[in-house]
């Protein structure tokens, strides 16, 4: 088939901010990409503004209250195009994203997924700051795919497109996962075909406008994660080509590490018990019953080299020559 490319937006409660989006997708510079808003079930006036746009976006209700996910899914389905970019209804597309996946796909016609840069913005759209993907390169064959989205997702949940075949065959995104069906997806996905990244900035990703939210969203996000380096990661492992377990069971340490370390930045010694019943049978995976110990004793917990200042001044060093 052709390639024909479909954005879909699965939308709730962002009254502030779709309308933004939806104008982003429409001022792409090659036009007549097919634009697809899912709302699942907005109660803020989202509804309202979505169908001011009728005449030139596909609006779509879910049945019922879908959740993120589900309604990821939803939307997805609803898409006609060859190749499908999901795009947060807070979030905006910049100008040349469909002209960088198309030039992706052309060059790499097997591919199963491109990724891009992206930038992040605030509230009233400022810019904070423009993050290149590292540690990714032009183009990735499983294993190689498989390998780098091990320890945290590359894949930008804004900046990005996947063949709509590859979410067929995988079976779409995890209705039970909270925020990291994406990183799941990735991951599966990897055994489908190779993935492309492009150096231009894709996309513009909101933070930082609601207090709070990483604390709040803390045992969602150990939840996920747990499952991820439990579940899915042997999962895929098995259907992906030189899968490499030495790899993997670093992987497994240094991403419980990681979380380990956010939670306990985030989380007060003596509220942690949460975190401990949820990251026990993975601490026992990754060897690491006596850090969970340390942690749950209310210790500090380093995340690993990736916490260092040299670390840091490094990372900042190769993103400003890549």
């Amino acid at each position: 088939m052709g390639f024909s490319h479909s954005f879909v937006v699965p939308s709730y409660n962002h009254v502030r901010y779709v309308g933004e989006t939806i104008e982003s997708l429409l001022q792409q510079d090659i036009p007549g990409s097919e634009i697809v808003v899912s709302d699942d079930g907005s109660n803020d006036g989202s509804r309202e503004l979505i169908e001011r746009y009728r005449d030139r976006v596909r609006i779509v209700y879910p049945p019922r209250r879908m959740g993120m996910m589900g309604n990821y899914n939803h939307a997805v389905s609803q898409a006609t195009g060859t190749w499908v970019s999901l795009m947060g209804s807070d979030d905006k597309a910049l100008p040349g994203f469909v002209t960088a996946v198309r030039a992706a796909v052309d060059a790499h016609p097997d591919a199963a997924l491109v990724s891009g840069n992206f930038q992040h913005i605030d509230g009233d759209g400022r810019l904070l700051k423009s993050e290149k993907v590292l540690s990714v390169k032009a183009f990735a064959p499983p294993p190689e795919n498989f390998h780098t989205q091990l320890v945290a997702v590359k894949v930008h949940p804004a900046a990005h497109a996947f063949r709509k075949t590859a979410w067929e065959a995988v079976g779409g995104f995890d209705e039970t996962m909270h925020l990291y069906g994406d990183w799941a997806f990735w991951l599966k996905l990897s055994a489908c075909g190779g993935f492309v990244h492009r150096p231009e900035y894709l996309a513009q990703y909101r933070i930082d406008y609601r207090p709070g939210l990483s604390r709040k969203r803390m045992p969602e996000v150990l939840e996920d994660s747990a499952r991820i380096a439990l579940e899915v990661i042997p999962d895929v492992a098995r259907r992906v080509p030189g899968a490499d377990p030495a790899r993997i069971a670093r992987a497994t340490r240094q991403h419980f590490r990681i979380r380990l370390a956010e939670c306990a930045r985030e989380v007060p010694p003596g509220e942690r018990g949460f975190a401990v019943d949820l990251m026990r049978e993975w601490a026992a995976a990754a060897g690491e019953e006596a850090l969970l110990d340390r942690f749950a004793a209310g210790g500090a917990i380093a995340g690993g080299l990736r916490d260092t200042w040299m670390w840091r001044t490094a990372r900042a060093m190769y993103k400003a020559v890549r």
